[in-house]
C-alpha cells in the first residue's frame, strides 16, 4: 500500500512537472521557434556540385571592372578578430532612403524588400538600431562596453554590411518574440541576409546566438549558409580556392589574386558579382 502511494505521488509530480513545461513553452513560444531553428526543422539542404565551367579566360581586374556585366562590392568580407579590417578600409556607405541610417550600397534593394515584406506582413515597421559604424565610432562602443563590443577592425557594423533591427517595444532578444521578428530569422536569407551569429554557431563565431543582428552575403550564398546551417565561418572555409560550384543558377569560385594577374572568369554568363573575402581570396558569384 504505502509503494503505491509513493508511486502515485512520483507519477503525480511527473505530470506535474509536464503541465508546468507545456505552460512554458505555450507563454514562450518563441523558444519553440528557436528549438527549430537549432534543428534545421525549415532548412533543406544544398548540395555544391563542383563544376569546370566552358571557356574559362583569365582576366585582369581593369578588364572586368569596364565589364558591364560585372559588379565589384564588398558582400562576402568576412570579419572578425581573426580577419579583421585595414586600417585603409574604405567601404561604399551611404543613407538608406533619407532615414539616418548608413548601409553599404550593395545591400540597399535587398533591405529595402525585406522591410517591406514584414509591413505587409505584420503590418510593423522594421527599424534599425544600429548600423555604419567608423573605426573610431567601433573603438567608443568597445571602450564604453568591451564585455559586449568587439575591437576596431573586427566589428561587421565597420563593413556596413550588418544591421541590428528591431520592431516597436521589441529589441535585442525581445525582437525574436514577435511574429515580424520570427519571420525575419527564418526568412531573410530569401532577401539576401543571413543571421550572422544563429543559435547553433556560437563554437564557429565565438558570440551568442544574436537574432537582431542582420548580415547580408547575397544570392544564392544567403540560402545556402540558411538551408546547410552553416556560418560565415564555415561557409567561406568550404569554398576550396580554385574550384568552381554550380548551385542554384549561379557558379561560385573562391579565387587568389596575385599582383593583379587576373582572376578565371566564364566566358558567357549573365552577370557576375566579385568581392574580396577578406581572407586573402576573393569570391566571384556569377549569374549563368
Amino acid at each position: 500500500m504505502k509503494k503505491q502511494k509513493i508511486k502515485l505521488i512520483a507519477l503525480g509530480i511527473a505530470v506535474l512537472v509536464i503541465i508546468a513545461a507545456a505552460a512554458v513553452l505555450i507563454l514562450n513560444k518563441h523558444y519553440i521557434f528557436i528549438a527549430g531553428e537549432y534543428i534545421g526543422v525549415n532548412c533543406d539542404k544544398i548540395e555544391l556540385a563542383e563544376t569546370v565551367p566552358d571557356g574559362i579566360t583569365r582576366r585582369t581586374l581593369d578588364e572586368l571592372r569596364a565589364d558591364s556585366r560585372v559588379t565589384f562590392d564588398e558582400s562576402m568580407m568576412l570579419v572578425n578578430t581573426e580577419y579583421v579590417l585595414r586600417d585603409d578600409f574604405a567601404p561604399a556607405i551611404s543613407e538608406y532612403n533619407d532615414t539616418g541610417v548608413l548601409m553599404n550600397d550593395c545591400m540597399k534593394d535587398a533591405y529595402a524588400s525585406l522591410s517591406a515584406a514584414v509591413s505587409e506582413k505584420f503590418d510593423v515597421r522594421l527599424l534599425v538600431s544600429s548600423d555604419y559604424r567608423t573605426a573610431e565610432e567601433q573603438a567608443n562602443e568597445y571602450n564604453e562596453a568591451p564585455a559586449v563590443a568587439t575591437v576596431p577592425g573586427a566589428s561587421e557594423h565597420q563593413t556596413g554590411l550588418a544591421l541590428d533591427v528591431y520592431v516597436p517595444y521589441y529589441a535585442s532578444y525581445g525582437f525574436i518574440k514577435t511574429d515580424a521578428g520570427q519571420f525575419v530569422d527564418r526568412e531573410c536569407w530569401k532577401y539576401g541576409f543571413i543571421i550572422r551569429y544563429p543559435v547553433y554557431g556560437k563554437s564557429s563565431t565565438g558570440i551568442p546566438y544574436e537574432p537582431w543582428h542582420l548580415r547580408y552575403v547575397g544570392a544564392p550564398h544567403a540560402k545556402i549558409i540558411y538551408n546547410n546551417r552553416m556560418t560565415l565561418e564555415k561557409y567561406i572555409k568550404s569554398l576550396e580556392v580554385g574550384k568552381w560550384y554550380d548551385v542554384d543558377g549561379y557558379l561560385i569560385s573562391r579565387q587568389t589574386l596575385d599582383d593583379d594577374a587576373g582572376l578565371d572568369m566564364p566566358s558567357d554568363f549573365a552577370g557576375a558579382v566579385i568581392s574580396p573575402d577578406n581572407t586573402g581570396y576573393y569570391i566571384i558569384t556569377v549569374q549563368k
